[in-house]
């Protein structure tokens, strides 16, 4: 038993008596007294829905099941957990119509404010209360600039009363991302309600602290999740943009992690404007952030060496690969044995991509996305180049904590006009096969090519009948057929490709995870074969063919 087990399981232990803890007292008298609140005696108006864009939910069930059951919505009890808890963050309202269901809102909200006035386990969690209180806010000509002075007053003290909530136990929040949105909301509630400068003050402070904490020294998230740096960017953006519509004053540690924290999100992006599928991403295309961040002025330089993933692109070719060293454990919630795999796009179009993360879904779906084999890249006997914790408490705290890592030794990027060249190696596999693993991939515009050298070296005479599996995964709506050579072909979009290799090649099933609200069933081609020298090279090429 290693001493970060120790570590992170003492921790899980901690975290989860302190929640009992809290989970008894928040449902007493006492904390729900200590909640109370002197109403402001003016509030400001915030209305600004464009902001929200990003957080909105435009799903037509929930918005119908609103339309049709009013009030009685809370009622309801059989519509899933998923919708529960996405009614309760009230990021519909900025779907609704002000001219038409101004009352059909207020009968809802009205009706959530005697169901939930007080602390609920389910409802009050800390993400689902930040995004409340945000729309509330920012939606205002339903809520808090309401013609009705008794109706304005009881959502504008119950808005006030959960974010003092949120602030109370702001400290316990394990996961730094969902700290950084809850003082989003926290500096919302600030310059929206006079008399709140000291809840602006300590926000403000705990804000500069927490940025700290949760990126490097170039602007990158320590988790190497670039939804997350995503996220991280729409977040302080967000809270500018508050100041600014405030008029307060901006403080020029904000503006300076915007500038290198956007950087390096911009550094991130295909040219189609979506992430890459690594370490913990999902689908997600940014077009009307950026738009945004363009309306607003933003001018971010495009960070490539701020983090680890090898970018760049040449004419219509594209390709990212994760040279990341593994996270530390308190920042890894997400991570995936993705190292060395690589995504490919041509024309936009993504050709060769990972299986994205399933970290919101439940069952064995996690454990699956984040293994080596849901990536596009080598494994070596059925194995991960990195293990993770089983121990349920412990993934319950700290998702994807690892209880053996890998180093990467090698990573180099050139780049010229017709020809991209990758280079980079770890050691995942030397703990348990005494095996170093080296991937080149080299673009050749000219040729509308690909030319992949996978070199794997194994130490020891005894261990050289390793079995090795290299995947190439595809999108759910790509086509693979098998050629009576051997090789296979790809459709992508009216594209056609064609994958050859020295080794013997085949078409398996697989799974993709990185949509939002469904797994899809997908193909990847598979090479395999037996590892019978202490120096293996597996050569593949990638070649448009119309």
């Amino acid at each position: 038993m290693g001493l970060r087990f120790i570590r992170l399981f003492i921790y899980s232990v901690i975290s989860f008596i302190l929640e009992k803890i809290k989970k008894i007292y928040f449902t007493t008298k006492y904390y729900n007294n200590s909640l109370r609140v002197s109403p402001p005696s003016r509030s400001y108006d915030m209305n600004n829905v464009p902001l929200l864009l990003e957080l909105e939910d435009k799903n037509e069930k929930r918005l119908e099941l609103l339309n049709r059951f009013h009030q009685n919505i809370w009622k309801l009890d059989n519509i899933g957990k998923k919708h529960l808890i996405e009614l309760n963050k009230f990021n519909w309202l900025s779907q609704l119509d002000i001219k038409n269901q101004k009352n059909l809102v207020k009968n809802i909200i009205l009706a959530w404010l005697k169901k939930n006035q007080n602390y609920n386990e389910k409802y009050w969690h800390h993400t689902i209360t930040a995004n409340r209180i945000i729309f509330l806010i920012c939606c205002s000509h339903f809520t808090i600039r309401h013609d009705d002075m008794v109706y304005r007053a009881a959502i504008t003290n119950n808005i006030v009363k959960q974010a003092l909530h949120l602030n109370k136990n702001l400290a316990f929040i394990n996961n730094k991302l969902d700290k950084i949105f809850i003082l989003t909301a926290l500096i919302l509630v600030s310059v929206t309600f006079e008399g709140n400068q000291k809840l602006f003050q300590t926000s403000i402070k705990n804000l500069s602290n927490e940025i700290k904490g949760i990126v490097d020294r170039n602007g990158f998230v320590e988790s190497k999740n670039p939804e997350d740096q995503f996220w991280l960017t729409h977040h302080l953006v967000l809270i500018r943009e508050f100041l600014i519509f405030s008029q307060n004053t901006v403080p020029e540690f904000l503006d300076h992690s915007i500038q290198k924290i956007g950087s390096s999100y911009k550094g991130l992006l295909f040219s189609n404007n979506f992430l890459p599928l690594f370490n913990g991403c999902k689908d997600r295309d940014t077009s009307e952030f950026n738009k945004f961040l363009k309306a607003k002025n933003y001018k971010f330089d495009k960070k490539t060496k701020a983090h680890s993933y090898l970018i760049a692109k040449v004419k219509k070719f594209e390709i990212a690969l994760d040279a990341n060293n593994p996270p530390s454990d308190l920042n890894s919630q997400n991570y995936q044995a993705g190292c060395l795999s690589f995504e490919f796009l041509y024309g936009g179009k993504k050709i060769i991509s990972n299986c994205g993360s399933a970290n919101n879904f439940g069952g064995e779906l996690p454990y699956l996305s984040q293994t080596t084999a849901a990536h596009s890249t080598l494994t070596i006997n059925d194995t991960s180049s990195c293990l993770f914790q089983k121990n349920s408490l412990i993934r319950s705290y700290y998702g994807n904590s690892l209880i053996q890592k890998l180093k990467v030794y090698k990573k180099d990027l050139n780049t010229d006009k017709d020809t991209i060249s990758i280079i980079a190696g770890h050691n995942g596999y030397q703990k348990n096969y005494n095996t170093m693993y080296e991937r080149k991939i080299v673009v050749q515009e000219n040729e509308g090519k690909l030319a992949g050298n996978e070199l794997i070296i194994v130490a020891k005479k005894d261990l050289t009948f390793l079995n090795f599996a290299l995947r190439f995964h595809v999108l759910p709506d790509n086509k693979l057929i098998q050629t009576q050579g051997g090789d296979i072909l790809l459709s992508v979009n009216n594209q056609g490709w064609k994958f050859k290799s020295s080794h013997t090649i085949k078409i398996e099933d697989s799974l993709y995870f990185a949509h939002q609200d469904k797994i899809s069933e997908s193909k990847c081609i598979l090479v395999e074969g037996t590892l019978k020298d202490k120096v293996n090279n597996i050569n593949w090429t990638l070649e448009k063919s119309n």
